[in-house]
Parts: C-alpha cells; sequence; structure tokens
C-alpha cells in the first residue's frame, strides 16, 4: 500500500483564527490514507488541536515565533529544520506571505517542489514594515511554484496577478458542527451566566486588523441603549491587554467577558445574539460563514469581501460612521428570530467536505511525486 504524501502546513501560530480553522476543518475530512497534514508551527505552546493531528498520524514541529529584532535567528531555525527533514515533504502550504521566504527558500533547496503561497488577507494596513513586507511579498512569488487566496482581492493585492494564475481555495466550514441549536443556546448561555443578557460577541486574534477598539467603542455606546448587554471576546494576542486597559478606562469590565483562546466557538456563536466584525481588512473572514451558519446576525465592516455575504443575516457599515450608527445597527437585531442557514452554504459550496476531496486531489497531482 502506497504511503500518503505529506504536505507541510508552515503557519504564524496556533490559536482561534481563520488560518487555524480552515486546517483542521480540512484535515478532519480530508483523506488521510491519501494526504497527511504536517504542521511547521510560531508557537513554543503545545495547544489540543496538536494533539488531534498527532493521534491521526500528522506531525508538529514548532519553532520560536519571528522577531524582527532578530530575523537571523528565525531564518537559522528554518534553515537547519527543512536540512533536517530533507526528502520528508511533497508538498509545502505557506499561510504567512510576509515572512515566508526563508520558509520558500530553503525547502526549495532541501527538494520540496511544490511550494503553495496562500494570501489570506487583502491589504497590509498597520504593518510598520510595509516597504519591505512588499518586497518580500515579491520575492515570495519568485520562490512559489503555486498561489491560493481566501478571495479574489487577496489574490490580486499579493500575487498581483490575474485571476486565472492563482486559485480560490473557499475558506469552507463543517456546517455539520455550526447548526442552529436553541437546547445548545440554552445550555451555554446558562454555563456563561448570560441569561436575560444581549450578547454581543466576538471571535478571533487580538490584532490591528480586527480592531478590537471599535469593538469597545461601539459596545460601550450599545449599553447606553440596551444596559443588561454583555460582550463576549474569545481569542488572544498582541493587543490584548490593551483591550483590557480601554475596557477598565471606560468602567464597563462587569460587561465584558475575555474568553481567552475557545475550541467551542459554535456553542459560543448560539449564546450571541449579534455577532460583531469592525475590521480594517479582510480576506474572506470564515468567522462571518460561521455566524451566519448558525442564523447569528452580523454588524461587519464594508471592506468584507462579497463571497462571504451569503445571508441577509450581514449589515455592514464604513468604518467612518460613527458609533451611535454602529450601535443602532446591532441593537437592531434585539429580540431576532434564530434559524439555522447552514444549508444556504452548503448550496453555495462552502462545505468542508467538497473541498477537502478537490485539495486532496491537488496536493496529489501537483506534488511530483
Amino acid at each position: 500500500m502506497n504511503k500518503p504524501i505529506r504536505v507541510l502546513h508552515s503557519v504564524p501560530g496556533f490559536g482561534l483564527g481563520g488560518i487555524e480553522s480552515l486546517i483542521m476543518t480540512l484535515y478532519k475530512k480530508i483523506d488521510k490514507s491519501k494526504v497527511q497534514f504536517d504542521l511547521l508551527v510560531e508557537t513554543q505552546e503545545w495547544l489540543p488541536d496538536f494533539d488531534e493531528i498527532i493521534k491521526n498520524g500528522g506531525r508538529v514541529y514548532q519553532i520560536s515565533p519571528f522577531n524582527k529584532k532578530k530575523p537571523w535567528k528565525f531564518i537559522s531555525q528554518i534553515k537547519a529544520f527543512f536540512k533536517k527533514h530533507r526528502g520528508e515533504f511533497s508538498v509545502l502550504h505557506s499561510h504567512t506571505i510576509t515572512r515566508s521566504a526563508p520558509v520558500l527558500y530553503y525547502s526549495k533547496k532541501h527538494g520540496v517542489q511544490c511550494r503553495i503561497s496562500h494570501a489570506h488577507t487583502d491589504c497590509l494596513d498597520g504593518n510598520r514594515f510595509i516597504a519591505l513586507s512588499e518586497w518580500l511579498m515579491r520575492l515570495n512569488n519568485r520562490l512559489s511554484t503555486h498561489f491560493m487566496a481566501a478571495s479574489k482581492q487577496a489574490g490580486h493585492y499579493f500575487f498581483n496577478k490575474d485571476s486565472k494564475d492563482f486559485i480560490v481555495l473557499k475558506n469552507s466550514i463543517d456546517t455539520s458542527s455550526f447548526l442552529y441549536s436553541t437546547k445548545l443556546r440554552k445550555s451555554t448561555r446558562l454555563n456563561l451566566k448570560l441569561n436575560n443578557q444581549f450578547v454581543i460577541g466576538h471571535t478571533g486574534r487580538f490584532t490591528y486588523q480586527k480592531n478590537h477598539w471599535k469593538i469597545i467603542e461601539v459596545f460601550n455606546q450599545v449599553l447606553k441603549l440596551v444596559p443588561n448587554s454583555k460582550l463576549l471576546l474569545a481569542g488572544d494576542g498582541t493587543t490584548m491587554d490593551e483591550i483590557n486597559e480601554k475596557v477598565n478606562s471606560l468602567g464597563i469590565k462587569e460587561h465584558v467577558i475575555f474568553l481567552g483562546s475557545r475550541s467551542d466557538v459554535s456553542e459560543l456563536l448560539q449564546a450571541m445574539d449579534v455577532f460583531l466584525l469592525p475590521s480594517f481588512f479582510e480576506g474572506f473572514c470564515i468567522s462571518l460563514l460561521e455566524a451566519q451558519s448558525v442564523g447569528l446576525p452580523c454588524v461587519a465592516s464594508d471592506v468584507i469581501p462579497q463571497e462571504v455575504q451569503m445571508t441577509n443575516l450581514i449589515k455592514t457599515l464604513a468604518l467612518e460612521e460613527g458609533n451611535i450608527a454602529w450601535s443602532n445597527a446591532i441593537v437592531a437585531f434585539n429580540n431576532h428570530k434564530r434559524i439555522s442557514m447552514h444549508q444556504k452554504i452548503i448550496d453555495q459550496g462552502y462545505d468542508t467536505r467538497e473541498n477537502a476531496k478537490w485539495l486532496s486531489k491537488y496536493y496529489i497531482n501537483n506534488s511530483f511525486v
């Protein structure tokens, strides 16, 4: 019996984010007798998802996170890694556009012939080293053999190519895990002590992109309209301490719940009444897909791509609009009657089962084995 080809996913970190969600949902559905996933991840923390990968035959390689002050340390790790594991991987799938160059270069040097660059956002706003990052993007394009993107906008931005030169890999979800359930909603709200509360929520990393500052400001305005409101924030990241300080300075600490990184995203979405996403930029935004599947109304910035707006549950506003306009849009969904919308997600091709079958064939056909 032939061994499965091994695909190495290079990931910047592994917490509560769209990249991680995409990898894990695909991994759960992909035929592991044909394709096996390994992870090269920038974290020293051991996470529950890693146990699942190893249990099913995958491997997890942890390296120290990239440090802008000491980039040579990161490069030396990558160099040593690919030298040690030469010949083990048929495909490299890189999810870290702005610092993929060492990964792409040393994987190429040590025999990985299929090297995929995957763009998950469509902007570099908030990046203080944007000129350097743009140069690295061009270098990545020369070192990569294949290109994927979360949306057409992301592909055009990062790869500067016509749509025919990159593939839009739909950020699919396992819709069977995102079915609306009144019973699950009640039990989750009971566990979180949210009975009779108007609950606004957000799942995602604490980063510049996700704009948690706006989330707090808008929620503070919602409290003036609906005093029995609560804000759920699931995730962790670099701006978390700063956001915590902002919450304290506004005197709304008792109304905001920091949940940290969670694996029970579906349950949390059931408990919410409105999903809030005032991002500065987005490549696709898998969290909006999950929210819509469970019938959760969403208020988001108008930067989100058209592809993700699959139901009438999404209200978009410009970031320039004031907090009053945003809070009014949120409160308009108070007492909204929830129904599951998973079938609409399936009908538009965003269920993981079919995507996993397609991706398996793609890896095999382009693996040069």
